[in-house]
């Protein structure tokens, strides 16, 4: 089988460079100049798209971070990947510096309200890996479904779709099938993602 489009959603940096494990904020006009001049390299063999996936977090919104990059006519998706999340009462601290009792047993919360802020503040059109907040949980509880339901209920409400991430469904504790048991039953849209961090993860 084979494709007719590709969509780029490298994880966003953010101005000041604080977290790690994507591009640096100085090379965010690169990358999107290097996707712009394949989108035209390319057109006559298949649709390249270039998007974002990045985080929500309530003091990057009110510096309008979130608003220049939509207003940016290079980026076609926004997408919201909460891997941590900024504290209520700290801002400009975040979950990632906890320590691992309390990211096993508070961290899921925080990533789920972020995500449901993130998707009521109208940034974000999809919603990457949503169950992966309950990664470090290893039994599911009443509480992770009342979460798991607003969420969700968020997503409907917006018509936000949520990915079901196909390269989560190796790792038990990032993939929660009671999770998109919920969302089928809720209606959610759902869309596919293979999450692919290299050329070979594309071999499926």
């Amino acid at each position: 089988m084979r494709a007719d489009s590709i969509w780029f959603t490298d994880h966003a940096p953010f101005p000041g460079d604080l977290f790690g494990n994507r591009m640096r904020y100085s090379e965010l006009e690169e990358y999107l100049n290097t996707l712009s001049g394949l989108k035209n390299k390319y057109a006559d063999q298949i649709a390249v798209h270039a998007g974002l996936e990045a985080e929500y977090f309530p003091s990057f919104d009110q510096e309008g971070y979130y608003a220049k990059l939509i207003a940016d006519p290079r980026i076609e998706l926004l997408m919201l990947g909460q891997h941590m999340a900024e504290e209520d009462k700290n801002p400009g601290k975040y979950s990632f510096s906890w320590n691992p009792e309390r990211k096993r047993e508070e961290e899921h919360g925080i990533l789920g309200k972020a995500i449901i802020q993130g998707i009521r503040s109208g940034c974000f059109g999809a919603v990457a890996h949503p169950d992966r907040i309950f990664r470090r949980r290893r039994e599911w509880t009443v509480e992770m479904e009342r979460l798991s339901r607003e969420m969700i209920a968020a997503a409907v409400e917006r018509s936000i779709p949520l990915e079901r991430n196909m390269e989560s469904m190796h790792n038990k504790w990032y993939y929660w099938p009671q999770f998109w048991k919920i969302a089928e039953e809720m209606g959610a849209q759902i869309i596919f993602g293979l999450d692919a961090h290299a050329v070979k993860a594309l071999e499926i």
